[in-house]
């Protein structure tokens, strides 16, 4: 059934009227359920229903005739941590921020129904909002009462007046709020807002992060909500508390201010509400992911490729020169060269020496017009600018933030982004590879991050979690591993030119070409991977990440909640890591050009070697 239009009607006393609800007999029976109208002294017309411990929510909310909404806020917690003057900024919040978005994204509320301060707070929010939302509530049925109540008992705790429809229970609170929630979840979204909270609030907030629906916790109300905050803000590498772990490690947990801006409040919940349900903004953004984890794909297969011909020809070379020394050194041997096993030895050692120099050759000339490497770096320098693209879109920040997107919307945006991203790519050596097509997850494993869905609206918060501490602690990491492998290679630089010392001294100056063969190898090696410059970079690339990590803490809340600032934290990690990365490119490409250049010249001196034994 169509929902009944709800409209503020003009009262003499100028309290806002109820919603127009279809007339229904007093404990009606519908679908089995007795549904009954309560009409309140403010002139308020709900309709309340009366659910059995097992019942069919589906059915529920057909007998209700519950409005159909686009997405769903379940309210949870309490006021009882408010302290001061927080309930009067908590009120400004729900009418200014919550009623005010949830009626222009036809979002149905539900809460706990009874007069206690929470849901009196909501419901009064939403009358004065002309009474646009529907409101549910959720309650135990022997703990209320409420006009023309049959059996009203006493100590009993009244419906608020402000609420639309209720669902009264004679089984857990709790279970038939979620049971409901969840019937209303598919198609549409639900998204919990946590105030303060107990350990019934933990349950219920366990319970949301279980079935995946996004949590914001108010900082500021106190109870479970600033518990969640500072655990989420910073994760300790331990929570003692299982439900409590659960809730931060698997949670889409967003964190708003109680005191901060309530237009920054509003931003929030509108697009934590439209990410969960708006399909074509969630498939723009998975589109780009997957251009993404094509172009990773294809870098690291071409990457693979390349590093396999390269060190191929450097071992190649190495062998030559040990096989030529040996074949040498058993032809000063008169003796060796008597024996009809050495000289057939010999003979194998001649045809390998003459096949190596031909592989080797094949093996550049291959490189060369294949191009893996250049191909490998073009490729992680688009898939490295499309990740760029992704997280300035998920944090809304700079020409994704409303103000710029008021004309041209934040999807269209992003894929003109990646349209030139990937025109640009194609107009490159890349275009003539066969790209591999990605079919795993998205995003792809190598990248996600623990407890990012890779595709939510980014909080400050969850960005200097899932994207500034990552990557601060990614580039810690290859430091520490550069810094090793730079050693390892040393060393052996050193012990091999020790040896070569040695083979002076025991006269076997002829084995010296080897020793110098390998340590040409490895400095070849260390070249073309610029293993020193990158160290470099890595460290420098943490230390200013580490930078604005500490720029964005030691703000304040309110500085914080300035969209300003909160471009700048996107702007500067976003450029720094991006500068990194054109640093790298610039670098390899460098490198490949040097490489390609002294290959090149090898592979000439080999055709001339070739020319001149003919001759």
């Amino acid at each position: 059934m169509d929902a009944p239009k709800i409209e503020p009607a003009v009262d003499t006393d100028q309290t806002p009227a109820a919603p127009a609800l279809p007339e229904t007999p007093p404990a009606a029976e519908v679908a089995g359920l007795s549904v009954r109208p309560v009409n309140f002294a403010n002139k308020n017309r709900a309709k309340l229903l009366v659910a059995p411990p097992e019942f069919d929510p589906q059915a529920v909310i057909r007998a209700l005739e519950l409005p159909q909404p686009k997405s769903v806020l379940l309210l949870v917690g309490d006021t009882a941590t408010l302290q001061g003057d927080d309930e009067a900024h908590l009120v400004q919040l729900f009418s200014r921020g919550v009623a005010r978005a949830l009626a222009d994204m036809n979002a149905l509320i539900i809460d706990g129904g009874r007069q206690t301060a929470l849901s009196d707070l909501m419901g009064q929010a939403v009358a004065d909002r002309g009474r646009k939302s529907a409101l549910l509530g959720v309650a135990a049925a022997d703990r209320v009462s409420y006009p023309g109540q049959p059996d009203a008992g006493a100590n009993r705790e009244p419906l608020d007046s402000n609420h639309s429809h209720f669902i009264l229970t004679d089984g857990s609170e709790t279970d038939t709020l979620f049971k409901v929630a969840d019937a209303l979840a598919n198609p549409r979204s639900v998204v919990t807002l946590l105030v303060g909270g107990d350990s019934q609030a933990r349950r219920q907030i366990l319970e949301s992060v279980r079935l995946g629906w996004p949590v914001i916790a108010l900082r500021g109300s106190g109870g479970l909500a600033d518990e969640i905050a500072a655990l989420n803000r910073k994760q300790p590498a331990f929570i003692p508390a299982a439900d409590l772990a659960e809730i931060i490690i698997d949670g889409k947990l967003y964190v708003a201010q109680l005191r901060g801006p309530i237009s920054a409040f509003q931003r929030l919940l509108e697009q934590v509400l439209s990410l969960q349900d708006a399909d074509d903004e969630l498939s723009t953004l998975e589109l780009v992911w997957q251009r993404f984890a094509m172009y990773d794909k294809n870098a690291n297969l071409q990457q693979r490729d390349f590093n396999r011909v390269q060190v191929a020809i450097l071992a190649l070379g190495v062998i030559a020169t040990f096989l030529a020394l040996l074949e040498t050194t058993l032809k000063i041997n008169a003796d060796v060269l008597t024996n009809p096993t050495f000289r057939a030895i010999d003979q194998v050692l001649f045809f390998v020496l003459l096949l190596i120099p031909i592989t080797i050759t094949a093996l550049i000339a291959a490189a060369n017009r294949f191009s893996a490497g250049n191909k490998w770096i073009l490729l992680r320098a688009g898939a490295e600018s499309l990740k760029k693209e992704i997280y300035r879109y998920r944090t809304r920040v700079e020409i994704y933030s409303d103000r710029e997107t008021r004309s041209v919307s934040r999807e269209m945006k992003l894929h003109r982004k990646e349209e030139m991203l990937s025109r640009k790519l194609m107009q490159t050596e890349v275009n003539v590879a066969a790209l591999k097509p990605y079919t795993g997850p998205i995003p792809p494993a190598n990248v996600a991050v623990p407890g990012d869905d890779g595709l939510s609206f980014l909080t400050p918060e969850r960005y200097i979690t899932y994207r500034v501490d990552d990557q601060l602690n990614y580039y810690q990491r290859k430091a520490v591993k550069l810094e090793q492998r730079l050693k390892r290679l040393q060393w052996l630089i050193y012990l091999f030119g020790g040896v070569g010392t040695l083979l002076v001294a025991m006269r076997l100056e002829l084995w010296i070409a080897l020793t110098t063969g390998l340590v040409a190898a490895l400095a070849t090696y260390m070249e073309y991977k610029k293993i020193e410059e990158t160290l470099m970079r890595y460290n420098q690339t943490a230390t200013e990440l580490s930078s604005i990590r500490s720029w964005w803490v030691a703000l304040s809340s309110e500085e914080q909640a300035d969209p300003a600032n909160l471009d700048k934290l996107v702007g500067q990690t976003e450029t720094t890591i991006h500068s990194e990365h054109a640093q790298w490119v610039q670098e390899m490409q460098d490198a490949m050009a040097e490489l390609r250049a002294e290959q090149t010249e090898e592979l000439k001196r080999q055709k001339e070697n070739t020319t001149s034994e003919s001759s």
